[in-house]
């Protein structure tokens, strides 16, 4: 009997510590190894984008993420207050957080994959632009109607065909409510593991 009662004790100690090495707390946030919650609607400051021929366009990006899908509106506006649109690309897919970076500390390697890719000309000029490059889309644009380019890409945008490039293979850093991205190669090239960004953008998204 002396003998039961001084197992006990010990065989719960026992299943306790099993107990904790999967979490006492439960809060995986005090993980260095968990991936970051990035669910939310994140939306990007008002930047400029100088063009070709001089003259200077104004982007803004809107993410909406959920735990395992994302979209993007990658908004092209005309002025510095990013109040008049230019054109819209949608793209939207399945997403998943693969492992802590290697390059960048307190970041993760994500693959960020396109099931939907559409390009919305807003006014008549950039419509007409869109008509005018070879291979983007499969009919004539117009303006204020979105057009599905996963197919075909469209190559003066910086979109690849789906069959070329299924996913970008980024990296993902949260810090409090802003929400870092990997810094675009200027050919907008994330389509393998072997061309994700070795850095951050040094733009943040905010939560909104």
């Amino acid at each position: 009997m002396t003998t039961t009662k001084l197992l006990a004790p010990a065989l719960l100690t026992a299943a306790f510590a099993l107990a904790c090495a999967h979490g006492c707390d439960g809060d995986d946030t005090e993980n260095p190894e968990a991936a970051p919650d990035i669910a939310g609607t994140w939306v990007g400051d008002c930047l400029p984008s100088p063009q070709a021929d001089g003259s200077t366009q104004y982007l803004r990006l809107e993410f909406a993420i959920t735990g395992d899908a994302w979209k993007l509106d990658y908004v092209t506006h005309a002025d510095d207050a990013c109040a008049t649109k230019l054109a819209t690309v949608h793209i939207e897919g399945p997403y998943a957080l693969q492992q802590p970076s290697s390059a960048v500390e307190g970041a993760w390697e994500a693959r960020f994959g396109f099931t939907t890719k559409t390009i919305r000309p807003e006014v008549d000029g950039l419509r007409d632009y869109l008509n005018s490059l070879e291979g983007c889309g499969a009919s004539e644009f117009a303006t204020g109607v979105a057009q599905d380019v996963l197919t075909t890409g469209c190559a003066g945008f910086g979109q690849y065909p789906g069959a070329d490039c299924p996913a970008d293979f980024d990296l993902v850093k949260r810090d409090g409510d802003d929400l870092f991205f990997g810094a675009r190669p200027a050919d907008n090239d994330m389509c393998t593991a072997g061309k994700r960004p070795t850095a951050l953008s040094p733009v943040a998204n905010h939560r909104r």
